[in-house]
């Protein structure tokens, strides 16, 4: 399969190195110091994998070819700018691995819907400074159609992902899986930020934990109101947390933060890795496009629309361009 992959951080190096070292013919697209990175030590993946791959590396959006897939690994603040940028080429399938539920709308204005999966990626990793990507957690990336059902080619992709070792699935409902993930993550993110904990540590403790269970079940009202139906099939069983008291909630998140005091104590948010390299957060069109969108329908979300605001605020601090009156 021809892959072309958009951006080089962690996920965009985790997924072309495994794409390539299965055999497919993987080109990626990369600007700044990455570019002198990969031309000189090629894909380096360490952790859940160990890796040392090579692939034709781009730097200019000129150079990109036609392709079976297009994978978009930038930031959600980079998105638009990226896939505008590129010239017009035949991508047989494009999919994001971005956080939040925007970026669908952004590919699909750009390519067509018809050529854009949904994507929920239920795996993590961390660009370290010498260019290796430390791979960290393989669950599930989970792909689907839009509109829904069951489709060949996302059955295929899921395949070819699979059987490259990154875990995948094709889903019926990719709207329900990829929003489930959303309402926890934004949860996370926020918490991240404003206490710059590792995530297991988050979520372990109670004061944190509760507060994450409203800012879920606000997330969740935002979600039905939408039309989406809220599932347990994602990081955070979000359905269960949202289902009880407030109480209920944190307790199920406590005991998650256990798990994860074993299982994964060191790991860290994106986000956090961010704020701590001094580098721009993924906020307005993750938390800001929530209460927005809270907004626009008339409901209360008071917890969320204050942690938007810090974090917007810290975000501000760290590029001041990013600021909105």
């Amino acid at each position: 399969m021809r892959v072309v992959v958009l951006g080089a951080g962690a996920l965009g190096t985790i997924l072309a190195a495994h794409l390539a070292r299965a055999g497919h013919q993987v080109s990626i697209l990369v600007r700044g110091r990455r570019t002198a990175q990969l031309k000189k030590r090629g894909l380096v993946v360490r952790g859940i994998a160990d890796l040392d791959v090579d692939c034709h590396v781009m730097s200019n959006p000129d150079e990109v070819h036609d392709a079976d897939l297009l994978i978009v690994t930038v930031k959600t603040y980079d998105n638009e700018i990226a896939i505008t940028a590129l010239p017009d080429r035949y991508f047989g399938t494009v999919f994001s691995v971005a956080n939040g539920v925007l970026k669908n709308a952004e590919l699909s204005r750009r390519f067509g819907a018809d050529r854009v999966l949904g994507c929920m990626a239920n795996i993590s990793g961390e660009l370290l400074d010498d260019g290796q990507a430390r791979f960290t957690r393989n669950v599930c990336l989970h792909l689907g159609e839009l509109g829904g059902g069951l489709s060949n080619r996302s059955r295929e992709i899921a395949g070819v992902l699979e059987g490259s070792g990154i875990h995948s699935r094709a889903e019926a409902d990719i709207n329900t899986v990829e929003w489930s993930k959303f309402v926890g993550w934004t949860a996370l993110l926020a918490l991240s930020v404003t206490t710059r904990f590792t995530t297991a540590k988050l979520l372990s403790d109670p004061h944190c934990a509760l507060l994450a269970t409203t800012l879920m079940k606000e997330m969740t009202t935002i979600a039905v109101a939408s039309g989406i139906e809220i599932v347990d099939r994602s990081p955070l069983p979000v359905a269960s947390i949202v289902a009880g008291t407030d109480v209920a909630g944190r307790d199920i998140v406590m005991a998650i933060g256990d798990e994860w005091l074993q299982s994964a104590p060191t790991h860290r948010m994106s986000c956090l890795q961010d704020l701590e390299r001094g580098k721009r957060l993924e906020v307005e069109e993750t938390l800001g496009f929530a209460v927005t969108e809270a907004a626009i329908r008339g409901i209360d979300t008071p917890a969320l629309a204050t942690c938007y605001a810090i974090v917007a605020g810290i975000n501000g601090a760290i590029t001041p361009a990013s600021r909105t009156n």
